[in-house]
């Protein structure tokens, strides 16, 4: 294994991940369960044999779990994305600023696509808030941003934004909008367009979503993360050869391999899984530079690309610092997404009143019951 430590872990994604462990009430409650234990301890002789609470605060770190209030607000995440991309897609169609013959007007049906934007977007920004999908977060983040960037234009249609970042609806200054300056609002002919921004995030969140549950996808992310691990041990070898031919051919394996676990992943709905993917992508845009040194780039869907030529023309040690500092990055998140999509375990627990999990049948969750 890598220097990596879970513990001293360093950077957004730690941040996050704490972040995440306070907002759930995870740290809380292992807090009670373990003060619990020791107030029980004149009573019992099985105290003593209880995980003192920071491994287990560490544990949780290493192997993901979330509350059934988290799974609720992550399937609401999900279908809020969705109607806000058909939303986009509706009001980035010329025929929805048009009259139709004998049916809507431009401005009826404009007003309707304005209102159900509003709608997926408050949806989507309320359930965030108690969601882990951190990169479907993140990317509705940068969408608040741009919208906070365009509230005047947003107010002369009748849309304010609220403290809290939802938005309100003046129906009847929205049926009045014109609709010349909403086609305009949500264009997408530049990429610094509001219209193109909104769309290339919501694409790039709606990557991470899982909509579906398939022994299919257990078993073909299982195989594509086994291959990726095997990836990364070669690089890491001591025996590793950084030549042009030998390290050409670690960083072709590796990027197909991290490309296929990607996409392979996309439907699991494990959490265990979808954490540590999620990780995997945040350590691979955070070694972004050291990686575009030998040709490997990042792509807007978070996947490789590899430059042959640009890779081939660096220097051994080059390739060599490039491709083992990223390996040692990404290890033990290769290593967990494998471990998961392996076992098949559905780690969407929850917390019993006195802070252990009431289901869920994973390491973690034997770990809190004092099975292991």
């Amino acid at each position: 294994m890598s220097g990596y430590n879970f513990g001293t872990t360093s950077g957004l994604a730690g941040m996050l991940g704490d972040y995440n462990s306070i907002k759930s009430g995870s740290y809380s409650k292992l807090m009670k369960k373990y003060y619990s234990s020791v107030a029980g301890a004149s009573s019992t002789k099985t105290s003593t044999t209880k995980t003192n609470v920071l491994d287990q605060i560490l544990q949780e770190r290493r192997n993901p779990t979330i509350s059934k209030e988290a799974s609720a607000a992550n399937s609401k995440l999900s279908d809020s994305v969705n109607r806000m991309k058909s939303a986009i897609k509706t009001l980035q169609t010329d025929s929805t600023y048009e009259d139709t013959a004998g049916g809507s007007s431009a401005s009826t049906k404009v007003a309707a696509s304005l209102k159900e934007y509003v709608d997926s977007y408050n949806a989507a920004i309320s359930s965030s808030k108690k969601s882990t999908m951190n990169t479907v977060s993140s990317n509705l983040s940068v969408i608040q941003k741009a919208t906070a960037e365009k509230a005047e234009e947003f107010e002369k249609l009748g849309i304010t934004i609220n403290n809290d970042g939802t938005l309100s609806v003046n129906e009847e200054a929205l049926k009045k909008a014109d609709v010349s300056k909403v086609k305009e609002l949500f264009s997408t002919e530049d990429a610094m367009d509001y219209g193109a921004k909104v769309s290339s995030r919501l694409n790039w969140a709606s990557y991470h979503i899982s909509d579906t549950t398939s022994t299919t996808v257990n078993v073909t992310t299982a195989s594509s993360s086994s291959d990726l691990k095997s990836s990364v041990s070669a690089i890491l070898s001591k025996d590793a050869s950084f030549s042009e031919e030998s390290g050409l051919a670690m960083a072709k394996d590796l990027v197909s391999n991290y490309n296929s676990t990607l996409t392979s992943a996309k439907g699991s709905s494990i959490s265990g899984v979808v954490s540590n993917i999620s990780s995997l992508m945040s350590k691979t845009a955070a070694n972004e530079n050291i990686l575009s040194t030998v040709g490997i780039s990042v792509g807007s869907d978070g996947k490789l690309a590899l430059n042959e030529d640009t890779f081939q023309q660096a220097d051994e040690t080059t390739r060599q610092t490039a491709l083992q500092k990223y390996a040692s990055a990404i290890e033990t998140n290769a290593s967990l997404v494998n471990f998961y999509a392996s076992s098949q375990t559905n780690t969407s627990s929850t917390y019993g009143s006195n802070g252990m999990y009431t289901s869920g049948n994973d390491i973690v969750s034997s770990l809190y019951s004092g099975q292991v």
